[in-house]
């Protein structure tokens, strides 16, 4: 994400060589916060503050077995969550869906209870390629209509050919979308720029964010997405859309937390009304690279919420939300 290994300085103190949040929360009470608490889109609809994200890995790093995320989320909707965040790029959006209709099927939840989102991959970002990817998200899902589609990531790769239903829901192995190496026969490993000092081949030239955008649009006239967005965009990449498209960006979904702060990208959404979706408010995981801050058991946000009688996690949610974020 943009900027997530430099830390905002300006907004961050040190002590003896350790970095420490400085963290501006509300003077407000407003204690109430759970997983049915909701925002206000500039549509007039309402998306839940606090959602499951779905990501286990790529094709080349996944963390976990076929099937945990599909029980992950069952688990979440079956504990009062409402807000699901998927992903075509995380290959696991059939066992999603499975995982939806269950708790529908169960009685647990309506459809209309649920807001679901997805997005679009890199390797479908030409505009005659954007309606095809939807329509296999909705498949591998199993539903009618998302609640949001985000544009995955403000760069466009070559097309890798989407596998035939006749394959049945779901990815199969040989399908690589994240390095389209199957495409272009390399791993970004061995055509990374530093290494080639030259474009790399998983590329996509000549297709801008701007006819992506006309594509994204068009998806939300025929009520496939009720709301649709973007992800990883930095202020100036969100203004060059925002002052050349027909319909402005309703979610910019990007890395926010304690130890990236994003303010000024805050600001800049917060005048256009479009909603700030923080991802990763808990930090990496086990994606964590080497050197960078954890969030949760980070003593000052563990200290905090010893005061109040709250966890590390809680602290990092409620200062997010609390940004309306």
């Amino acid at each position: 994400a943009p900027g997530r290994r430099h830390l905002q300085s300006s907004l961050l103190s040190s002590s003896k060589g350790a970095i420490t949040p400085v963290l501006r929360f509300s003077s407000s009470n407003n204690s109430g916060i759970t997983t049915d608490s909701t925002v206000q889109l500039r549509s007039g609809a309402r998306m839940p503050f606090i959602g499951i994200g779905t990501f286990t890995g790529t094709r080349y790093s996944a963390k976990q077995p076929k099937g945990a995320m599909g029980q992950a989320v069952e688990t979440f909707i079956r504990n009062g969550g409402r807000m699901i965040d998927c992903a075509q790029n995380y290959l696991n959006e059939d066992e999603i869906g499975d995982a939806i209709q269950s708790c529908i099927s169960s009685g647990h939840v309506k459809r209309e209870d649920l807001f679901v989102s997805s997005k679009l991959n890199n390797p479908y970002h030409k505009q005659e390629h954007i309606l095809p990817a939807l329509e296999r998200t909705l498949y591998d899902l199993n539903l009618d209509y998302l609640d949001m589609y985000l544009v995955h990531w403000p760069t466009a790769f070559v097309y890798v050919p989407l596998p035939d239903k006749t394959q049945g829901r779901g990815l199969p192995l040989e399908y690589e979308p994240d390095e389209c190496s199957k495409v272009t026969g390399v791993r970004f490993a061995d055509a990374h720029w530093d290494r080639t000092n030259t474009i790399p081949p998983h590329l996509q030239r000549g297709v801008t964010i701007h006819e992506t955008w006309a594509g994204m649009e068009e998806i939300k006239k025929k009520g496939l997405a009720r709301h649709v967005g973007v992800c990883n965009f930095n202020v100036q990449l969100l203004h060059e859309l925002c002052m050349n498209a027909s319909e402005i960006p309703d979610v910019l979904q990007c890395e926010s937390h304690p130890f990236l702060q994003q303010w000024g990208l805050l600001k800049y959404c917060n005048h256009m009304r479009i909603q700030f979706q923080s991802y990763s408010p808990l930090g990496y995981g086990v994606f964590r690279g080497k050197g960078e801050e954890a969030i949760i058991g980070h003593s000052v946000l563990s200290a905090i919420g010893a005061k109040y009688g709250k966890s590390s996690a809680q602290v990092a949610l409620r200062w997010s939300v609390e940004r309306n974020v």
